[in-house]
């Protein structure tokens, strides 16, 4: 009995010796560069995200086998919810001095999307408006799309940087040619 507990242990020990920690999941945000477009002074700034961009999971979609289905990296993860990193990104870009508009923001898309198990671009899609003193001035939205994603995690989420820095460009404009918001 000894000896079939000791060969059962052995083999138990064994079995585990390749088994060592699990890798840590790695966490991406937009970076620490403020975007290069600049924003007219802003009061509100609210940036919310639809299910399933509502969290930290980093989403991608395979769109050679099915752009239907949507899946999530295991070991990467954004720092913050994509709504909150946008957000912040418009902060940063935000200008000095007396705001007379308040921007609302709905992303409803935010991942990378593989074209080939190799190649992906980033994809974002969001509606905004635009609310003055007396109430809503205006709405748009957008689909910005940036290539070289690459093919995993991390070109992904550069890419999604770049792609936001994007979208500001664009939100910075919009709210430019607002005369209400001068």
């Amino acid at each position: 009995m000894k000896r079939i507990a000791l060969v059962l242990i052995a083999a138990l020990a064994g079995g585990c010796a390749g088994i060592g920690p699990a890798p840590q999941p790695r966490a991406f945000d937009l970076g620490i560069a403020a975007p290069q477009a600049r924003l007219q002074p802003l009061r509100p700034v609210t940036v919310r995200a639809a299910a399933p961009f509502d969290g930290v999971e980093m989403h991608y979609r395979l769109a050679w086998r099915n752009a239907a289905e949507l899946s999530a990296f295991t070991q990467s993860r954004w720092a913050a919810t994509p709504a909150e990193l946008l957000r912040k990104q418009l902060l940063r870009a935000s200008g000095e001095g007396l705001a007379k508009c308040g921007v609302e923001i709905e992303l409803q898309e935010f991942s990378q999307v593989f074209a080939s198990p190799q190649a992906s671009e980033a994809k974002i899609e969001l509606q905004a408006s635009l609310a003055g003193p007396k109430g809503r001035i205006a709405a748009r939205s957008w689909r910005i799309s940036e290539p070289n994603g690459g093919a995993e995690a991390a070109g992904g989420a550069a890419a999604l940087a770049r792609a936001t820095d994007a979208a500001v460009g664009e939100i910075a404009g919009w709210v430019a040619a607002q005369p209400e918001c001068r």
